[in-house]
């Protein structure tokens, strides 16, 4: 039997591609799910944030979730950036904050998202990253990590000063591919908080699911960009 999670997402997708959910139709509340499946909140919301990451939903702050018409540009590339060496490239110095770094329990989503047993131990790293030459404009990006402990060497290391891709190169680990997922949001009050905006405001989010050579997932990251701090241009090569 699918994961309960799974089971609502396959419902809301039967009901957008049957057409009985148009473009534009507001689903029903995370509330009347929970009480039409028999599932926790979180169950809920691990089905509908995947369905958003893959550009069938969106939510509107306030007035609830709504189907939209995904629009996909999917892009190869040959090599795999941290976010530390794509910032060096583009000429840039960053500052890294360690706001949490743990060993903790795989809650639903997580376990899902990383597809490992409910309550598994993974590592969970949080960070503000800074443009080093302007810190005091605030952060530009929050990220929240959580590794499996296939990756455990991880706890030895301080995240201030280095980066996880050096730490898995130091351990002759590489990574094989990450997936992206694009999407825009409304910053919810704890990160709005953190990184020193207005609740609320808009940011782009990338959701990312990295598998090391192995072909086994090991990441999985929730990086939040603020709109008011960051540009993002896109080059298309026809």
């Amino acid at each position: 039997m699918k994961p309960l999670h799974a089971q609502i997402s396959d419902y809301v997708m039967t009901n957008i591609k049957n057409g009985e959910w148009p473009v534009g139709h507001l689903l029903p509340t995370e509330m009347e799910l929970c009480e039409q499946f028999g599932v926790s909140r979180a169950s809920v919301r691990t089905a509908l944030l995947g369905l958003v990451n893959d550009g069938y939903l969106i939510r509107v702050k306030g007035r609830g979730t709504f189907v939209t018409n995904p629009q996909r540009v999917e892009e190869s590339t040959v090599f795999i950036e941290s976010f530390a060496e794509e910032m060096h490239r583009r000429g840039e110095a960053i500052e890294t904050e360690v706001l949490e770094f743990r060993v903790m329990p795989a809650d639903e989503r997580i376990s899902a998202s990383l597809q490992i047993p409910l309550n598994s131990s993974v590592i969970k790293l949080t960070r503000l990253r800074y443009r080093k030459d302007h810190i005091e404009e605030g952060p530009i990006v929050l990220t929240t990590s959580y590794y499996t402990m296939k990756l455990s060497f991880l706890q030895h290391y301080d995240f201030a000063s280095i980066s996880v891709h050096q730490a898995m190169s130091e351990h002759g680990m590489a990574k094989k591919f990450t997936e992206k997922h694009i999407n825009v949001t409304f910053l919810d009050t704890r990160s709005s908080r953190l990184m020193g905006v207005e609740s609320g405001a808009p940011a782009l989010t990338i959701v990312s699911y990295t598998r090391d050579m192995d072909d086994e997932l090991v990441e999985y990251c929730e990086s939040y960009y603020p709109a008011s701090r960051n540009e993002f241009i896109l080059k298309i090569r026809l």
